[in-house]
């Protein structure tokens, strides 16, 4: 799949839950649908982004949805759940399609070397955030993509370093000048 990959097929994109339950990309659509892109579930910053964002989720208009897609880590996506208590829905994309459609690939052995990089994951070690097992995913960059009711990309963030992601400030105020063009 590619950006210009057709909205129906972007629709028909396969997940699986934490539990392994099938889904697709269109059972989570909505105005917009903002989804989380994180490296795996084990990656400090992603968790610690994802978290702190699902207790923010209140900020978002109401008829946009908010959920995490990573490529692996299952068992990961599951303490966020369990033990972290996120409730938004923490989704597994093994063949990295959402990924691939918002073109965010992975980072360069500069970008996952950045100070900056290291800087935002001892701040995960610092709020309580501990390594786990590292996944092949561990290369992937950090991002976001927005989609419209329709699964036209309308804003794309391509993370440049571990734990690039947009403040939620920013995020919410993205989604709600989206939502205000529509």
């Amino acid at each position: 799949m590619t950006p210009s990959t057709p909205p129906e097929a972007i629709a028909a994109i396969a997940l699986a839950d934490a539990d392994g339950n099938p889904f697709t990309l269109g059972e989570f659509g909505a105005d917009p649908l903002v989804v989380i892109l994180v490296r795996y579930f084990g990656c400090l910053p992603c968790q610690e982004f994802v978290r702190d964002l699902d207790g923010e989720l209140d900020r978002f208009p109401t008829g946009s949805r908010v959920i995490a897609v990573g490529g692996s880590a299952d068992y990961q996506a599951r303490w966020l759940r369990d033990t972290k208590g996120v409730r938004m829905p923490l989704l597994l994309d093994p063949d990295q399609e959402v990924r691939a459609v918002a073109g965010v690939g992975d980072l360069t052995a500069r970008q996952m070397s950045s100070l900056g990089g290291a800087s935002n994951y001892v701040k995960s070690l610092v709020h309580g955030f501990r390594p786990q097992v590292p996944t092949t995913d561990a290369t992937k960059a950090p991002g976001v993509v927005i989609f419209d009711s329709d699964f036209n990309v309308t804003w794309v963030h391509h993370g440049e370093m571990l734990g690039d992601y947009p403040t939620v400030d920013n995020l919410t105020e993205r989604v709600e000048s989206l939502t205000a063009e529509s």
